[in-house]
């Protein structure tokens, strides 16, 4: 079996895998990085029969599109993943024009890809010919998915993965394999215990509403939206939703089978009020006690409207979910205490502060995992400080650090 990854091996971001097993060439996942400006990975190779998509995330899924200008290839994916999927790639296509990018693909090859690609249940078997691919849940976000490949040696290729239960999805269910190629974004790092996060993040909000202040919660659409509104479900506070992560709530609660506590989710959405039409926003700074809205790192999206009227009450807060990458509006708040809104620098009054609701394995979690598969080789990919990882797993598996366009042989 020969492996050469297209983008992603070394670093988060632009993960794509080719995978050569005799007379059979796959991708696993094509994405992009959504950075300033964006990064894609090396081209697709010829013949590749198939593209096995593991989740909807852009650093996974951004390039999918370009999947349909091979003659034959079609995409597999789960049903909940290639709606969601189809719902960001169409949002990317907006920014790239916004911000006078170059189009990766065109909206007919988005068409396309949509119509090549077979929805699979979230625990079911593709057969490739001869070889025989299991699907099995990668915890992370509702329908992402592991897939064991049952070639001449069996390969589990991770995606990105979360061994512990959330409020949202159970945790990572490993199948057994020879390889193990496992995505490695948090090793060397552990994430705190996710009760005490919780009980943590409820404290915080009820000190700034008791406070007479309001609370803007920037989230991801995909999963931590809806973490956060289940976090606060039973906690009655006036709560109004903004953003993409209104049609991904309807998605989600549309394919119940993805989730952990289908009727969790419906009550947290539920006691939440919408933002439907911009009229609802005046009301929500009126009357919100939360505000969830996307985007997640203060780079564009509603945010930054509820941002320009409420930044200036010191009895105001904001509260980050999730990472902050470098060279984004949310980084340059944490860093020096001040974002760009509308190319002017302000300096906040309200109460900044960050909170761990990570949907990536931490280091233990991710020892855990590799130790349940009981693979003979371990491929890391998908990180920046995989040596930390490696070097515990050396101690009983055999460990290969990758390269991006650069093949080998497993």
């Amino acid at each position: 079996m020969e492996i050469r990854f297209l983008g992603g091996a070394q670093q988060v971001g632009s993960l794509g895998m080719v995978l050569k097993d005799g007379s059979h060439k796959v991708l696993f996942d094509y994405g992009m990085t959504p950075s300033d400006p964006p990064e894609y990975p090396l081209p697709i190779p010829s013949g590749v029969e198939y593209c096995f998509l593991s989740h909807c995330h852009l650093d996974h899924s951004g390039m999918a599109p370009v999947t349909t200008r091979g003659p034959h290839t079609q995409m597999v994916t789960t049903d909940l993943t290639r709606i969601v999927a189809e719902l960001l790639l169409t949002d990317s296509m907006k920014i790239a024009k916004a911000e006078r990018y170059p189009e990766p693909f065109t909206v007919r090859e988005l068409r396309n890809w949509m119509t090549r690609t077979v929805g699979m249940r979230k625990e079911e078997t593709f057969r490739v010919g001869n070889v025989e691919v299991d699907l099995t849940s990668a915890g992370h976000v509702p329908g992402a998915a592991m897939y064991r490949w049952k070639g001449s040696r069996d390969l589990l290729f991770t995606g990105d993965v979360h061994g512990l239960p959330t409020h949202l999805v159970g945790g990572a269910q490993p199948l057994e394999a020879d390889i193990l190629v496992m995505e490695s974004t948090y090793a060397g790092r552990e994430h705190p215990d996710r009760t005490e996060e919780d009980e943590r993040f409820r404290k915080e909000v009820e000190t700034v509403v008791s406070g007479g202040g309001q609370v803007i919660v920037p989230a991801f659409a995909v999963g931590r939206t809806q973490e956060i509104l289940m976090t606060l479900a039973e906690c009655n506070y006036n709560i109004w939703v903004d953003g993409m992560g209104r049609a991904v709530n309807d998605m989600y609660l549309d394919n119940p089978s993805y989730l952990r506590d289908p009727k969790a989710l419906r009550r947290a959405v539920e006691s939440a009020y919408i933002v439907e039409e911009p009229y609802d926003r005046e009301v929500a700074m009126a009357e919100a006690e939360v505000i969830v809205t996307t985007g997640g790192m203060l780079d564009g999206g509603p945010v930054l409207g509820y941002l320009k009227r409420l930044h200036r009450d010191p009895r105001n807060a904001l509260f980050l979910v999730g990472f902050q990458v470098d060279g984004s509006n949310g980084r340059q708040l944490l860093d020096n205490g001040s974002i760009t809104l509308d190319e002017k620098t302000l300096r906040p009054k309200l109460k900044v502060k960050t909170f761990d609701f990570s949907s990536h394995a931490g280091h233990s979690d991710l020892v855990r995992l590799a130790k349940a598969v009981k693979p003979k080789t371990v491929v890391l990919m998908h990180g920046d400080h995989r040596e930390a990882l490696a070097e515990e797993l050396r101690k009983e598996f055999e460990v290969i650090l990758p390269l991006n366009g650069e093949p080998f042989t497993v």
